[in-house]
């Protein structure tokens, strides 16, 4: 196997023009492999599958998993083609799948106090904190979207129009407070384009002062600061919206989302929400003891 690894290394670099890092990754990938097989020649579609086994058992990441996997069905592809392996292990074998995280998000509750805790703030702080957090929370903004919003960007007072990803436009509507703290925002704000200006006018404030201005609400709060992001309390409109009987195709537009799936995640979120409900309060949920104390 070190040889055939050897030649496999010679028409990447030579035929390939694959990049010295990548040829390195590959190389060790493949030695690992051959490590868990002892070089074992004839290698066959079970020492795969044995081997992307263990990968999970040692909690390897998935993207970790996809590479090694990726090295070896390019090996045993070469080694065909060269006539230098009867079959390929690799045929069958099915790329494992990505699953994405659940987004952390907060409580409504948890929304409630840090609005709370914004109107503890000097008068002109109080109103762009209260601010920040509808759009964030109440309309769903990303971060970047949230900074380059534009005086001119409203439609009216119930909707504003945002540049997304892509350079895509979207219709945002505006939750509670927003159209009135916005006039207030504009008699005491500088002067600028923007909604929300930098120190210089010219310029918008930066996603590190949007972070600053949250964390300063989520201490003030009680919160723990490390669990209040801009990107959490987008998760958290989302989540809740769906928790209150939004539909999945409305939150999807409003999130700007392309793509359906991605969107999804959010009602992954919302049923792991109502199992922990059953769970709870379910009386056939409970276990013996619990039942015999209710009873």
């Amino acid at each position: 196997m070190d040889r055939f690894i050897e030649l496999f290394t010679e028409y990447l670099r030579s035929e390939r023009n694959v990049s010295p890092n990548t040829v390195q990754s590959y190389i060790l990938d493949l030695k690992d492999f051959c490590r868990f097989t002892n070089s074992k020649k004839n290698v066959e579609e079970s020492d795969v599958s044995a081997y992307i086994s263990k990968l999970r058992e040692n909690q390897f990441m998935i993207s970790t998993v996809k590479r090694k996997l990726s090295a070896l069905r390019q090996f045993f592809k070469f080694l065909r083609r060269e006539d230098l392996a009867e079959t390929d292990p690799m045929q069958f074998i099915v790329r494992p799948g990505h699953r994405r995280p659940l987004p952390k998000i907060i409580s409504e509750e948890t929304a409630i106090r840090l609005h709370a805790a914004a109107d503890s703030l000097t008068y002109k702080e109080k109103i762009r904190a209260n601010l920040i957090l509808y759009l964030l929370y109440g309309s769903g903004l990303r971060v970047s979207e949230l900074i380059s919003v534009k005086r001119s960007s409203a439609v009216d007072s119930r909707f504003v129009r945002i540049l997304g990803k892509g350079g895509r436009e979207r219709i945002v509507p505006l939750a509670g407070r927003v159209s009135s703290l916005m006039e207030e925002w504009k008699n005491v704000c500088e002067k600028s384009i923007w909604v929300f200006p930098s120190v210089n006018p010219a310029k918008h404030i930066t996603r590190q002062r949007v972070f600053q201005i949250l964390r300063q609400i989520a201490i003030l709060s009680g919160e723990d600061a490390t669990k209040i992001s801009p990107h959490v309390l987008r998760h958290a409109f989302a989540t809740h919206i769906l928790d209150n009987g939004a539909d999945i195709l409305s939150v999807k537009k409003m999130l700007g989302h392309q793509s359906i799936s991605t969107t999804e995640i959010y009602t992954h979120v919302t049923k792991k929400r109502l199992r922990e409900v059953i769970g709870k309060y379910h009386p056939l949920s409970a276990n013996e003891s619990e039942r015999k104390r209710r009873s």
